[in-house]
Formats: structure tokens, C-alpha cells, sequence
């Protein structure tokens, strides 16, 4: 068996918790080694540092490391639009303010809470409110794990926060915050890879079989969670063991694009972040698409178009713990 070293986060809707739920690479002859971290960053320096050979991470820390010289690249998909901004009951959301302008200055002398620099909230979160012209007029907090925004939203001390929907299921359904989404998740930035499979490059060239096994089984995990969400929601809900089967599901529906595919629109989304993390000072050189993607594994085990929207997702393979799905 293949040892992977594997780094993810606590994120519901990454096929991480679903993988270990259901020993899913084991069933493939793999061997996982799995490690919990509290947000992209330090996953991204664990690869660097030979730690880790995979890695559940946004795109913006990925491409933070690259231009630093980490000998990592993207090479399958997961997720797109999975931040969101909320707030509590007690604000409007885009909608109701009349305009995303109008949501936005609500903020004006408040604080927002995020998790660390440089993760994907972050960067999505400061774009977006340079872009509307208040990056001098709200505080931006950032937490090094997701969790602690959360706990600052109940504890009154931050107004609003970034994350995934993860973040916005738990002060919902089980923190009994009411809070709600201000600005819809493909508004604040569309086709955001909220999530891709970061490999060492070392690992990529010695390990080639074993990374198209695991590919493989990321892409069926996709379409899993999109097709058969309770399955997928009792699953990881016994791994957890701290929430429901419904706080899953419900993070599930939030934002439900999941492929492991590398489309067009998700590397043009990646090339935007580039730019942006120029402008905002997190590197200092504009790395090229070539340095940040390749496409040669994913493209062996998900030669069809993808299925960001396709709402049933797509599932490839036979698989033990898919029995009967």
C-alpha cells in the first residue's frame, strides 16, 4: 500500500471528512496518513517542508507558496463559490439594502472576521471591499482558525464574517445564531476555487499511479456528496461526532458547485486571484498558470466536461463504500 500524507481542514463540504468517514482510499490499496489543520496556510508550508504530499486548500495560498517557490501544484478541483459573508439577523443583505453597495456600508466602522491572512476568505473579503471603496473604513480581524470566527460572531465581538458555508451552518443550527448571508456566494467573487487538490511535486513524479487512485476517489466524492447528500451528511456526522447529519446537508445546499475538475473558469477565477494578491502585497511576482495548475492527472480520471452545475454531480467507478448508491 501507497502511504499519502494528507493535509485538510475541518471544512464539512471538502470530501476530506467523507473520505475518512468511509475509508475510502483504503478501499483503493492506499494508506492515508491524515492531518487536521486550522486553515490553508500552514497546510501549504507543511508541503513545503515535506511534511504533507496532499493538501485540501484554497487557491490563494497555494499561489502564495508557488510565488515563493513551493514545489506544489493544483492538480484537481473540488469546489467553487464557498465563501460567504453574513451577518446578523439585524442587518440587510444585498437584497434588501437595494444594492451591494448599500449592504456593504452597513459595515462602515465595524469589524469583520475572517480566517488567517492570505486564506481565501481573506483575500476575497479585502478585494472586495477595496473594490467598493471601503478597504479604510472596516476592520478586518483574522483568526487562525475558522472556528474562533465563528466563536467571536457568538460572542458579539465581531459584526459580520467570511468562511465557508460550514461556518454559516454552525451559528445557525448549532450555536442558534441567526445570522444570514449578505451578499450571495458568486457575487463576492464568481467561480472562486474554494477548494483544489495541492500536491507536492515530488510526490506527483514518484507517486504517479497512487495520486490518479486518490483523484479518482476525490472525483467520486463529489458527486456523492451532490447525489446522495444524507449518505454523505450521516457519514461525516459519525466522524465529527459534534453535529448533526443536518448541519452537513445544510452546508451542502449553501453553495452545492462541486467537481474535481479543472475547467476553464477555474483557472481564469485562479489567474484574477493573482492579480489581486499582487495588488494587496502577498507576492511579489505574478506566477503563471503553468506553475500553478497541472492537468495531466485530472484529466485522466475526469476526461468529460465538468459538473460544477450539474446538480445530480457524477460519479466514476465502482467503489466498495458506493455499494448501491
Amino acid at each position: 500500500m501507497t502511504t499519502i500524507r494528507i493535509g485538510h481542514l475541518s471544512t464539512g463540504y471538502h470530501t476530506a471528512l467523507c473520505a475518512i468517514a468511509l475509508k475510502a482510499p483504503e478501499h483503493a490499496g492506499l494508506d492515508p496518513v491524515w492531518r487536521l489543520f486550522g486553515t490553508g496556510p500552514p497546510i501549504v508550508k507543511a508541503l513545503e517542508e515535506g511534511e504533507l504530499d496532499i493538501g485540501y486548500i484554497g487557491l490563494p495560498p497555494a499561489v502564495i507558496g508557488i510565488a515563493r517557490g513551493a514545489a506544489i501544484r493544483c492538480v484537481a478541483g473540488g469546489h467553487m463559490d464557498g465563501t460567504v459573508l453574513i451577518a446578523r439577523a439585524g442587518y440587510k443583505d444585498s437584497t434588501e439594502a437595494g444594492s451591494i453597495q448599500a449592504a456593504l456600508d452597513q459595515f462602515a466602522g465595524k469589524k469583520i472576521g475572517s480566517p488567517s491572512r492570505g486564506s481565501i476568505h481573506d483575500v476575497i473579503l479585502r478585494a472586495f471591499l477595496a473594490r467598493h471603496g471601503l478597504e479604510e473604513k472596516v476592520e478586518v480581524e483574522n483568526f487562525p482558525w475558522t472556528d474562533l470566527v465563528g466563536q467571536a460572531m457568538e460572542d458579539g465581538k465581531i459584526d459580520a464574517a467570511v468562511g465557508t458555508p460550514s461556518l454559516q451552518a454552525s451559528l445557525s443550527l448549532v450555536s442558534g445564531v441567526d445570522v444570514k448571508p449578505i451578499i450571495p456566494p458568486d457575487k463576492l467573487w464568481p467561480n472562486n476555487p474554494s477548494y483544489g487538490i495541492i500536491a507536492a511535486r515530488g510526490f506527483m513524479e514518484q507517486n504517479r499511479e497512487a495520486l490518479l487512485e486518490f483523484l479518482k476517489i476525490h472525483e467520486s466524492l463529489t458527486g456523492f456528496i451532490k447525489a446522495h447528500p444524507k449518505e454523505a451528511a450521516r457519514a461525516t456526522a459519525g466522524l465529527v461526532g459534534v453535529a448533526p447529519p443536518d448541519f452537513f446537508e445544510y452546508s451542502y445546499r449553501i453553495s452545492p458547485r462541486y467537481c474535481a475538475a479543472l475547467p476553464d473558469s477555474y483557472i481564469a477565477s485562479t489567474m484574477k486571484f493573482v492579480e489581486t494578491l499582487s495588488d494587496l502585497g502577498y507576492i511579489s511576482r505574478c506566477v503563471e498558470a503553468e506553475e500553478i495548475f497541472d492537468k495531466s492527472f485530472i484529466d485522466v480520471t475526469h476526461p468529460e466536461s465538468d459538473h460544477y452545475d450539474d446538480p445530480q454531480g457524477f460519479i466514476n467507478g465502482e467503489y466498495p463504500w458506493l455499494a448501491g448508491k
